[in-house]
């Protein structure tokens, strides 16, 4: 199981492997933001590898956050910091922040979910 630290990433079974696309999916979807940490044991990753898996840098990434620091609640640095064009105007619009892996799943459990419970037009 993953430390509190995220130094650990989560062992899932085969059928709820998490990609990062689908991650940066699920977190614009219902415009959360989610810790490194989090992200990164549910992508079976180090929280400071995450980085490396991330497209380049624009607002459907700037979903994915530090933790702590002056800059917490905001994406790493660079290039975000020097250019704020790249942040999702709405990532200010919830004070929520994902730190938990067991939150992040459950809220790509539901987004997986879904297209069977909203219907068809």
């Amino acid at each position: 199981a993953p430390s509190s630290q995220g130094s650990e990433p989560a062992q899932y079974p085969g059928r709820f492997r998490v990609t990062t696309a689908e991650v940066l999916d699920c977190l614009n979807h219902y415009r959360l933001r989610a810790t490194y940490q989090a992200v990164g044991n549910v992508i079976g990753h180090h929280w400071r590898n995450v980085k490396l898996e991330l497209p380049e840098a624009k607002p459907r990434t700037s979903w994915i956050v530090l933790k702590s620091g002056p800059r917490r609640g905001l994406p790493s640095e660079c290039p975000f910091h020097d250019n704020p064009l790249l942040l999702h105007p709405d990532l200010d619009r919830s004070h929520h922040i994902i730190e938990d892996h067991h939150e992040l799943l459950a809220l790509i459990a539901a987004y997986r979910v879904r297209p069977l419970t909203e219907g068809t037009p």
